[in-house]
């Protein structure tokens, strides 16, 4: 006979507690309290997400941070904010090219490669620089910004290191990376109160209890139903009364879902 007080537990964000902050950061109230036993462990399984993000999402990936110079004029920081909405590749580059354009920063042209699926950047000026994250952690002009978590469009460009003796001008483009207009490739469950020492993340985290390729288009559900006998984390001696749930990128950001609901299961084993 097994002395675990339930072997299922359904989550649904439809019955998040209402502090919650979203539906992708949930508190979840236990209608009766729960002490797992020794030797428990658990899992996650029946995992239905929407896909419903935005390949541009506001206050996570929306600014582009870019330097000029025109003759012997001083350089000119500038950073420009990119509607959040889904994008193709081609309307990525037109947007970009527009808010260049309407910052006054000369004449640019941004062009979108079908073929390599990347965008180049090219101007009348004597010089100007696209700058990535490892940039902007060393980069000391742009005055107000958090430079450890820029929220740069970074990311969705596909440029990264510290290219800092790296500047462009009419005569010398710059291309960015392969674009990922999915945003997220990968999504990662986590929890404070059953995520435990049985998990590290890439940024060493220790709270994450499941990680989940995204495997559907956007406007579809991600479904996820495998698990092996890694995935099996433990639980012993722990108390549940309300369990917290969160679902972030890899670099631990909350994805936002416009109004979307997840569900998913949690299943406990006795050993």
């Amino acid at each position: 006979m097994t002395d675990l007080p339930f072997r299922k537990l359904y989550v649904d964000t439809r019955f998040k507690t209402f502090d919650s902050i979203s539906n992708t950061d949930i508190k979840f109230q236990l209608r009766r309290p729960a002490s797992m036993p020794v030797n428990t462990t658990f899992y996650v399984d029946e995992i239905n997400i929407p896909y419903s993000w935005n390949t541009i999402e506001a206050g996570i990936n929306d600014r582009l941070y870019v330097s000029s110079q025109q003759a012997s004029n001083p350089l000119v920081y500038t950073i420009l904010t990119i509607p959040p909405r889904r994008y193709s590749g081609t309307e990525l580059a037109t947007q970009l090219q527009t808010l260049l354009t309407a910052a006054a920063l000369g004449t640019w042209a941004v062009g979108y490669d079908t073929t390599m699926n990347t965008l180049t950047f090219s101007a009348n000026l004597t010089a100007f620089k696209i700058f990535t994250d490892g940039d902007l952690a060393i980069d000391t002009f742009f005055i107000g910004i958090d430079h450890t978590s820029p929220q740069s469009v970074n990311d969705i460009l596909q440029i990264y290191g510290v290219s800092k003796n790296y500047v462009n001008s009419g005569i010398r483009p710059f291309t960015t990376g392969f674009l990922n207009l999915l945003n997220y490739q990968d999504l990662y469950l986590t929890s404070g109160n059953l995520g435990n020492f049985d998990s590290q993340g890439a940024r060493g985290e220790s709270s994450i209890i499941r990680k989940i390729c995204v495997n559907a288009a956007w406007g579809f559900s991600i479904i996820d139903k495998q698990s092996g006998d890694t995935d099996h984390m433990g639980c012993s001696k722990v108390a549940l009364s309300t369990v917290d749930f969160q679902l972030r990128d890899v670099q631990g950001r909350i994805v936002p879902l416009h109004g979307a609901h997840i569900s998913f299961t949690i299943k406990f084993l006795e050993n």
